[in-house]
C-alpha cells in the first residue's frame, strides 16, 4: 500500500497525538471535543488572517493539518488510507463538475 506520509512524519504525528491527548484529556470524549473546537477556531482565524491578508494564515492551515491527522488518530484511522480515499473523491467529484455545462 502507497503511503502518503513518511514514517518519520507519521512518527511525529503520533508523538504530537500523544502529548495532545495528556494534555486535552485522556477520555476520548473529552479529547474529541477540545479537537473538534480547536479545529473551529483554526479555521475561524485562517478566514481573518486571510482576509487582512496575512500570509501567517499558511501557518494556520498547517495547524488545522494537524488537528485532523489527530482526529484521525483519536477514531483509529489510518491517516494514508484516508488521504487515498478523498483524493480518489475530490478526483472524482471535480472531474464530473468539470463536465457540467
Amino acid at each position: 500500500m502507497k503511503r502518503v506520509l513518511t514514517k518519520s512524519a507519521l512518527d511525529e504525528i503520533i508523538k504530537i497525538h500523544q502529548l495532545s491527548r495528556r494534555c486535552n484529556g485522556l477520555r476520548q470524549k473529552k479529547h474529541l471535543a477540545k479537537l473538534l473546537k480547536l479545529m473551529r477556531s483554526h479555521s475561524k482565524e485562517i478566514t481573518e488572517l486571510y482576509q487582512k491578508g496575512d500570509l501567517h494564515y499558511l501557518t494556520e492551515v498547517g495547524d488545522l493539518m494537524i488537528l485532523c491527522f489527530e482526529l484521525l488518530l483519536e477514531n483509529k484511522k489510518s491517516i494514508d488510507a484516508t488521504a487515498r480515499l478523498c483524493f480518489g473523491r475530490y478526483e472524482k467529484k471535480l472531474t464530473h463538475l468539470l463536465k457540467r455545462p
